[in-house]
């Protein structure tokens, strides 16, 4: 009989069992075992039915008791599993969105980056950028970086050191053309012109991210600004050691003494200017390059956003050095003008002259563009006639 009633109740536990769920539990209010108040433990109502029905019935309502305590206590059992498993997936629930929110801000902060513009602006740029367009003259720095740039304003009579490096580059005019620019689709915009033009940065950033940048920085200052908008700080900082040893490597041959000079001169039309520490200057003042003129360090190095500046002839020997570079512009008046400076009376009183350390260089090598570099490392020796 016992026995009986054991299965029973196992069966009807069973049963709620079908009720827990994996993440939540419902529940039935049920009693373990069908019964009343009569089955209760009651001193003295169990007493009175004692008496009346004699130890059968006392021993049948204890058999009743225990097979409710085992229920309860099994009950018990339940609900704790239960709860603890539904403590332990809500737990992980909120686990699991708090990963999945994690993963989404790491994804987000994968694709962009912080940048702080040289005017002090902070942005938010692509980390990978895969459609540049760049407005400025420095494009072979772009290209020697491998920088998918989809669209700049192209020189007109490209140097021969871009040959068939400028294909699908798109011309955007100069300075740009905004209906141009739109139909490349660019994902990042650097204006080189952000100066020249101050509206123009703002009509620029309604087509894309655009940030301002300085293209007259000398080549190692601005590939490091490059390679920090880009993503590309480890290749820029071995580009800019490869060329550092071969600067030195091509100075050594010239065995300068300590504190010999150079001047770089640029003829345009019948303009005469002495260029600074830019361009081809970048690389004749370079850290193992030649000594700085007092006159050129005071009135153009020294004196921020000058890289030049125009002089006559008159001054001519307060600021020549050991050794002059003419840059003559390719043109008819250019040229026609230079070989009169060249041939005055107060240019042969210049020691470099009578020393004949006086170089004549094409116009397109008046750059350190990062394209450019490797080839003026050769070609400064075959001026200097020091291969």
């Amino acid at each position: 009989m016992l026995i009986n009633e054991i299965s029973e109740q196992i069966f009807v536990l069973k049963r709620l069992l079908t009720f827990i769920q994996l993440n939540h539990c419902v529940f039935f209010i049920v009693s373990p075992i069908h019964t009343n108040y009569n089955n209760v433990v009651n001193d003295n109502h169990f007493h009175l039915r004692a008496r009346k029905k004699g130890a059968t019935s006392v021993k049948k309502h204890r058999e009743k008791q225990i097979i409710l305590w085992v229920g309860s206590f099994l009950l018990l059992l339940i609900l704790s599993a239960c709860n603890s498993n539904g403590n332990t997936s809500d737990t992980q629930e909120k686990e699991n969105e708090k990963t999945a929110q994690s993963d989404g801000q790491v994804e987000e902060s994968a694709t962009t980056v912080q940048y702080t513009t040289i005017t002090g602006e902070q942005v938010e740029i692509p980390a990978d950028p895969k459609r540049v367009v760049y407005i400025g003259q420095t494009i072979g720095d772009f290209l020697a970086m491998d920088i998918p740039v989809v669209g700049n304003n192209l020189p007109q009579d490209p140097p021969s050191y871009y040959e068939g490096k400028l294909e699908g580059i798109v011309d955007i005019g100069n300075p740009a053309d905004l209906e141009t620019i739109l139909t490349l689709k660019p994902d990042l915009i650097i204006n080189g012109y952000y100066k020249a033009d101050p509206n123009l940065n703002e009509e620029l950033s309604k087509i894309t991210t655009t940030i301002p940048f300085n293209p007259a920085l000398p080549y190692a200052e601005r590939v490091k600004e490059m390679g920090n908008i880009v993503g590309k700080q480890e290749e820029v900082t071995q580009l800019i050691a490869k060329f550092e040893t071969q600067s030195k490597e091509m100075f050594d041959k010239f065995q300068l003494t300590e504190g010999e000079t150079a001047t770089v001169f640029y003829q345009l039309g019948k303009t005469l200017y002495i260029m600074g520490d830019r361009s081809l200057g970048a690389i004749i003042y370079g850290n193992n390059g030649f000594a700085v003129p007092p006159a050129v360090q005071k009135n153009i190095i020294d004196v921020e956003g000058v890289s030049f500046l125009e002089v006559s002839e008159e001054v001519l020997p307060e600021f020549a050095g050991d050794h002059l570079f003419v840059i003559v512009q390719e043109d008819s008046e250019s040229e026609a003008e230079a070989d009169r400076l060249l041939q005055s009376p107060i240019w042969g009183t210049l020691p470099a002259v009578k020393k004949g350390t006086v170089y004549v260089v094409p116009n397109e090598w008046n750059t350190d563009n990062l394209l450019a570099l490797e080839q003026l490392y050769k070609k400064l020796p075959e001026w200097m006639h020091k291969q």
